[in-house]
């Protein structure tokens, strides 16, 4: 089978979130299955290659806004896993991202597959997001009716609501989209919409996620939209590539400070015993971050998007202000709200030893901290997937979550972490409360919960990827 992932992003060419891990981790996990999995994604300007990396394949001529844009085809393949990448480069339109932007690089996308000047014609086009979500369409405006489309929700509330004028621009009427008679706005259009009524098959990321958005509370407005799909809507769970973190499994995460482990080729001979290993990593963020340096506490640590819209913010600043952070340190690594970035930064202001709130990015010290934690705390309101449960459990620390979406997809209740029902401020603390009990008082359930942690397995390859590709085998044998 020939697949071609459609994605705004992809690690490590351009990244803004999860689907820029998943998809640079599935095609590979699909490439190993024997399929045919290439990605294509726009060439943004702040993505750099050497010319000796690529290749150019051709142009292609796409009409948009009244004029005949040049775009240029590039293929070079990924650095670690090889799989084959198109780059599509315009300057006016990819260099940096515009409401123009996807529209226009799906358009493209068809039109690269209709010149041919690939040839290559998949079997299937994987799009994901409302970023591709017009792909589905504009194949079937272009009569193509050999190749399937497969859309991937990994957030609904993201849909990618545009101006109508856009349909315009691509040359289209209005008629053609069924978003704006389905009770939208006359002023805008919904570009995930569209890609659920015209994709051959839908997927979410985790099974209890695929439930959860066919009902009006978590349907973000689109419920009824993928009730119609029923039966051709399957929720997969997520997976990570457990080579990327074989280098921060049981090991002192200062080791790789030193310049002569870069490369990360000698790291498994360092490799300890967990116990040991997380007493030495605690020890090292804590000097990192100017905390108190100190084995008696937990630390409980919080990591991503400062969204109290999803995130649960709240009930993390509600819990600090009820049990104060003696008995615990807490550390915080994220960036969003700026509101509820400057509650978050007082807090550190009142507790400078034991509270460490680290406004920013950084992929490095997330996974310090993902080694380093004894907890993390993960009080979503809703999660598509989550990856950070498993990158946490994989470095021995053991999620705190709401049990919604993915996270309950993965996380068994006691036994890898620990999850809380109905989301409030009290079930929440309960929970917490609960595992710092245990931290500090039964040692053996401790043990046997992070060891079940460690064995957990979520890598591509183990199942997630076998699934896709049955539905992939389903879609072009017309078996759904």
């Amino acid at each position: 089978m020939k697949i071609l992932f459609a994605s705004w992003e992809m690690d490590p060419f351009f990244k803004k979130g999860g689907l820029g891990d998943v998809a640079n981790e599935l095609p590979e996990a699909l490439l190993k299955l024997g399929t045919d999995a290439r990605v294509v994604l726009p060439w943004y300007l702040t993505i750099h290659l050497k010319k000796e990396h690529l290749t150019h394949i051709g142009n292609i001529y796409v009409s948009y806004d009244g004029k005949k844009e040049k775009v240029a085809c590039f293929m070079t393949s990924h650095p670690v896993s090889h799989v084959p990448v198109y780059l599509l480069k315009h300057k006016k339109y990819f260099d940096h991202i515009s409401p123009d932007c996807f529209p226009f690089f799906d358009l493209c996308v068809v039109q690269m597959i209709k010149k041919p000047i690939l040839k290559w014609i998949p079997d299937i086009i994987h799009c994901n997001d409302h970023h591709t979500g017009l792909i589905p369409l504009l194949l079937k405006i272009a009569g193509e009716k050999t190749i399937k489309t497969l859309l991937t929700i990994h957030n609904l509330m993201y849909q990618g609501r545009t101006d109508t004028r856009v349909i315009s621009k691509i040359g289209l009427s209005e008629s053609k989209f069924k978003s704006i008679r389905y009770g939208n706005s006359k002023k805008t259009f919904n570009m995930l919409m569209e890609g659920i009524m015209h994709a051959d098959m839908v997927t979410t990321v985790s099974p209890t996620y695929a439930k959860e958005i066919m009902t009006k509370e978590q349907g973000e407005g689109l419920d009824e939209v993928l009730r119609g799909k029923q039966g051709r809507v399957f929720g997969i769970l997520n997976g990570i590539r457990r080579e990327n973190f074989n280098y921060r499994k049981f090991i002192d995460v200062s080791v790789t400070q030193d310049a002569k482990f870069r490369d990360y080729q000698n790291l498994h001979d360092h490799i300890c015993g967990w116990k040991k290993a997380k007493e030495k990593d605690k020890n090292f963020l804590q000097m990192k971050l100017k905390l108190k340096i100190t084995t008696e506490v937990p630390i409980l640590s919080f990591v991503g998007r400062i969204a109290p819209a999803q995130k649960g913010i709240e009930l993390i600043y509600d819990f600090i202000k009820e049990v104060e952070p003696k008995e615990y340190q807490f550390v915080l690594l994220g960036t969003g709200d700026k509101v509820w970035e400057e509650k978050m930064k007082m807090l550190e202001a009142v507790y400078p030893q034991m509270v460490s709130v680290n406004l920013l990015y950084s992929d490095s010290l997330a996974h310090e901290i993902y080694a380093s934690s004894d907890f993390l705390l993960i009080p979503s309101k809703f999660e598509p997937c989550g990856l950070i449960q498993m990158l946490a459990m994989y470095n021995g620390t053991l999620p705190i979550a709401h049990k919604t979406g993915g996270l309950k997809d993965s996380i068994k209740d006691t036994v890898n972490g620990f999850l809380f029902e109905n989301y409030s401020p009290v079930t929440f603390s309960n929970a917490v409360k609960k595992a710092m009990h245990i931290w500090n008082n039964d040692k053996k359930k401790y043990t046997e919960m992070v060891e079940s942690a460690l064995e957990s397995d979520f890598s591509w390859r183990e199942e997630s990827a076998n699934k896709y590709f049955d539905l992939y085998h389903k879609l072009v044998t017309n078996t759904v």
